[in-house]
């Protein structure tokens, strides 16, 4: 179909939208999610890598503590070892040789890693790492101590488990393994090197490791079910529960946002209002349910059309849909707008009483603005929009309405 053309293109909220709502809005994801459980502390593939990213961006401060009580520790431990806990002077030379040499240097590279990389994969290793050599050192003093007649609390290492459990935000199966891991060593280390008998010492341990363990499960289970409910309540209060696309709020904020990057940044942008043709003749003849399936393809296909980081696409109310496309010339705004009217006429949802087709279709009008009235205020933009969009509709429906913005249309 032809257009219709009358003389006169904040960073987007919605930003990536489109990939989302191609294969279903984000609100449904996290809906079936909570409907299915997640007891083996897992989620469906897209969920499971936007939780490890929040994982890892909010676990600074639990891990700065983890690191901080690691120092605290080490350093009370110098302090104490010989006055109050009776440490012969023989083991001093060997016990301050571990902790100066082995557990303080790891501590200070997780704590440089805490404060320069604290969001990388590799302070994750950092925080394992530090797990096996202060396990490490203590069965190693436990060994040497024990020979020489004085007992190390095997017990510091059940401590050190449920500390890495509930502070280190490191995955709790990579943490169950890595227990596993440390916890047979510990046995190795007790039944052949260590002569005095540690029965007790085995027992109060592996309470203490079984503590850890359902702490640490516990930890990550409230914080999967925090993070699912709030990331629910984010997209809710921003999209459409049906078509998943922005919601009018959320539409209004992205065009005030969209609107002072382009006049910062001197960009020009289109806007392009969008109606299905008919839709109330659909809904009275298919019925309100069939009604919002044809809504949630359409929003689909429009979606694909905002792929752009500053590009957005939202619900504006009912059946129509808004459009912005971000440092756009005309004749690409153009060339979308028709693309838009195309891919929704090429889906061929039936619509038996529409009289522009025998599918559903959309009318679309469309206003270009130039970066140098870029200043216009939206409310003008979107008048344009929308005057070309009842122009596009009074032509026959299934087309496109065009204007360029000028002086003539900014308010009196």
């Amino acid at each position: 179909m032809k257009s219709s053309t009358t003389d006169m293109d904040s960073p987007n909220a919605g930003a990536g939208q489109g990939s989302d709502t191609a294969d279903g809005a984000p609100t449904r994801r996290i809906q079936r999610q909570i409907d299915r459980g997640f007891v083996r502390l897992y989620f469906a593939r897209p969920l499971e890598h936007d939780f490890h990213d929040y994982l890892r961006h909010s676990s600074r401060l639990s891990r700065a503590s983890l690191i901080f009580l690691s120092l605290i520790g080490v350093f009370s431990c110098a302090l104490i070892d010989v006055p109050w806990l009776g440490l012969p002077y023989e083991l001093v030379g060997v016990t301050r040789f571990i902790q100066f040499s082995v557990m303080i240097p790891m501590t200070l590279v997780c704590l440089y890693l805490c404060l320069r990389r604290p969001t990388s994969t590799v302070m994750e290793l950092g925080m394992a790492l530090l797990f096996v050599v202060i396990s490490a050192s203590f069965l190693g003093l436990r060994v040497v101590y024990a020979r020489a007649g004085f007992e190390l609390p095997l017990e510091l290492i059940g401590v050190a488990a449920v500390a890495m459990l509930c502070l280190s935000r490191i995955r709790f199966w990579l943490q169950l393994a890595l227990l596993a891991f440390v916890m047979t060593k510990v046995f190795m280390v007790e039944a052949w090197f260590v002569p005095i008998d540690g029965a007790y010492d085995i027992y109060t341990t592996a309470l203490l490791v079984v503590v850890a363990v359902i702490a640490g499960y516990s930890s990550e289970y409230t914080i999967r079910a925090t993070w699912l409910n709030a990331s629910l309540l984010r997209y809710t209060s921003r999209l459409d529960r049906l078509t998943g696309l922005l919601n009018r709020h959320a539409l209004e904020t992205a065009l005030s946002h969209a609107h002072d990057y382009a006049r910062r940044e001197h960009k020009s942008y289109a806007v392009a209002m969008i109606d299905i043709d008919a839709f109330g003749a659909y809904n009275n003849y298919y019925g309100h349910q069939h009604g919002d399936v044809a809504l949630q393809q359409v929003a689909d296909a429009l979606a694909n059309h905002a792929r752009r980081p500053l590009d957005f696409c939202g619900r504006y109310g009912g059946e129509e849909f808004l459009l912005l496309w971000m440092d756009c010339g005309c004749e690409q705004a153009r060339t979308l707008a028709e693309s838009v009217r195309e891919v929704v006429e090429h889906a061929q949802i039936p619509h038996a009483h529409s009289p522009a087709a025998e599918w559903v279709t959309v009318s679309v009008g469309l206003c270009h603005v130039d970066a140098e009235f870029a200043e216009a205020p939206t409310d003008a933009v979107l008048r344009e929009a929308d005057r070309m969009l009842y122009e596009a509709k009074a032509n026959g429906r299934n087309q496109v309405g065009y204007t360029r913005f000028t002086d003539d249309a900014l308010p009196v």
